[in-house]
């Protein structure tokens, strides 16, 4: 799973988008001591600790769901995606609805299914 940015937010990222040029306004990314003290690490790491430990407990949900007593049970039939350009990026199945199928419901709604 990719939490990395997500990871970044829970300690104080603002994702501001500066990370290369040394002036982070959360002080994460930078390393100006003016700015680095805007980051209490403390604060940065029990946050941090929330957030991973909250993460596993909802993907062991997730397993669970899938019929597996653990993480490493996932397989990849287990994951699908809504956005076909990720499908076609990543192998991992499409959800939504192609070809004659997408059609009938075009047709039935009288709008092309997002």
């Amino acid at each position: 799973m990719a939490i990395a940015n997500s990871a970044m937010q829970a300690i104080g990222c603002v994702a501001a988008r500066i990370c290369n040029t040394n002036n982070c306004p959360a002080g994460i990314a930078t390393q100006k001591p003016e700015l680095r003290r805007l980051l209490d690490g403390n604060v940065a790491a029990e946050r941090l600790h929330r957030f991973l430990t909250s993460s596993i407990e909802l993907m062991q949900v997730m397993a669970r769901a899938c019929g597996h007593d653990h993480l490493s049970g996932f397989r990849s039939r287990d994951i699908t995606t809504w956005s076909r350009e990720m499908a076609d990026l990543s192998g991992i199945q499409f959800a939504g609805l192609r070809g004659p199928a997408r059609e009938h419901a075009t047709n039935l709604s009288g709008t092309p299914p997002v």
